[in-house]
């Protein structure tokens, strides 16, 4: 199965460009789509416990007792975990790979959400969200790794499109669940009961650790030849069985000579011809997450503070977060047709718009109605963040790369949910939401003005 046989690879560069053809040369089948469907179900599980804080923030205040300010803190805490979750991991994974921090990911948020089921208290709830938030930024950007180094460069964000879709399928189930779990067994019972349901579904995780083989790429990039060598084997005989015919003959691909490694893999970021990379892409994190996070985690007690009742705004948030299943395929379908910069760059746009416009609207239809198309962009944004962003980097640096960018978006995941209460008694609901469409319009210059495009080209010639 071999193109090329490892005891004649006479560097890395020829391993990455070796293991980049054979990847490349790949019929896509159902052995490719069920990886994909293992990593997306990942993402679906960890995106419900990103999310489920939105529509559960009002029945735990109630429950715990806790102010307006207290909330936000509430709110905040798996974001302050998931900032140092992200950076270590990501370092982790470059050191010891992607497959073994995201099987312990996942064991130590399920671990920590149903601890969180039995929190009594302000103190004890953020610790525990603290200790889930960790695990779950270890996870995400390990995930995006991952898939990006599995996938041909024709599929990468189509691929990612469908992990979202995933995602917000499961986000729509999740707030189903929840109407009915408050609905049923009331406020208290109800959002306890979902914290341990979220603890069941980390056992995912035990099912990942065997369908899931560490990344050839990540082998090579690492000086493991042989064990490049033989997962890739693996892999390319399971994709013949699959397709049920020879494999046919690589192509070369034009994997770029990579600059010498800077030794320490966050200095390296910093190096020529990483450092402005590095900086796009915790720029698009920091402005894009601080708006995104402020917008999701506050929207549902935000109605709820307008007059409506737990059970209606629950429902304005399954209506809206259902326009987000077709925004992932199709951003991850134009960015494969059209390009990473200008999709982006529309979706950052019409968020914007739609932001202005729900923090406008009056009625409960203008509210589902803006809500739906602000959710379809903001889909659309996060399904563009994490295709674009492992591309920048290296894969000595990707999970590096992806893990600090990731940080860097949940300081503002932190920040922005704590402004939330600032901006609303200086500038009213209006305001805060027109202060957030603007952190969406600066997002899309950066990414205008100093965003490399990445389409139909591997990750060896993107990052070389």
């Amino acid at each position: 199965m071999s193109v090329l046989d490892p005891q004649h690879e006479t560097s890395g560069t020829s391993t990455a460009a070796n293991i980049a053809a054979r990847f490349e040369r790949l019929p896509f089948t159902g052995y490719q789509k069920r990886l994909a469907a293992v990593l997306a179900t990942c993402f679906m599980i960890d995106g419900i416990d990103l999310n489920m804080l939105s529509f559960l923030l009002a029945p735990i205040s109630a429950d715990l007792g806790l102010s307006k300010g207290a909330a936000a803190w509430a709110a905040s805490a798996g974001f302050i975990g998931m900032g140092v979750g992200a950076t270590c991991a990501g370092l982790l994974a470059d050191r010891f790979g992607r497959r073994l921090v995201l099987v312990n990911s996942m064991l130590l948020w399920g671990t920590a959400s149903l601890l969180t089921a039995f929190a009594w208290n302000l103190s004890s709830f953020m610790a525990f969200r603290i200790l889930t938030g960790i695990g779950l930024g270890a996870e995400l950007p390990v995930a995006f790794a991952l898939l990006a180094e599995f996938m041909p460069a024709a599929r990468r964000a189509r691929l990612t499109g469908w992990v979202q879709v995933a995602g917000s399928t499961g986000l729509v189930a999740f707030n189903a669940l929840s109407l009915l779990a408050v609905a049923v067994a009331g406020a208290v019972a109800g959002w306890r009961a979902m914290f341990v349901v979220m603890f069941v579904t980390a056992l995912f995780a035990l099912y990942v650790r065997r369908q899931v083989p560490e990344s050839p790429r990540w082998y090579a990039a690492q000086g493991r030849h042989d064990r490049a060598e033989a997962v890739m084997a693996e892999l390319e005989d399971k994709v013949e069985r699959a397709s049920g015919g020879p494999l046919p003959e690589p192509v070369p691909v034009a994997a770029a000579q990579p600059r010498q490694a800077a030794g320490n893999l966050v200095h390296e970021l910093f190096s020529r011809g990483y450092a402005r990379r590095t900086l796009l892409a915790w720029s698009m994190w920091l402005v894009i997450m601080l708006a995104f996070y402020g917008i999701t985690t506050w929207t549902g007690k935000l109605l709820v503070d307008r007059g409506m009742s737990v059970s209606k705004s629950i429902l304005v948030g399954l209506l809206i977060s259902a326009a987000g299943i077709p925004a992932a395929w199709l951003t991850g379908y134009a960015m494969d047709r059209i390009g990473r910069k200008a999709v982006l760059t529309a979706a950052l746009a019409l968020v914007a718009v739609a932001a202005f416009a729900y923090g406008h609207a009056s009625t409960f239809a203008l509210v589902v109605l803006a809500g739906a198309i602000m959710q379809f962009a903001l889909v659309g944004v996060a399904t563009s963040l994490y295709a674009y962003t492992p591309e920048l980097f290296p894969t000595r640096t990707r999970g590096t790369g992806m893990g600090t960018a990731s940080t860097a978006g949940r300081i503002s995941a932190i920040v922005g949910p704590l402004l939330v209460p600032v901006t609303l008694l200086a500038w009213g609901y209006t305001g805060t939401f027109l202060a957030f469409a603007c952190c969406f319009v600066v997002s899309a210059l950066l990414v205008l003005v100093f965003g490399p495009e990445s389409r139909g080209r591997v990750l060896e010639e993107v990052s070389g």
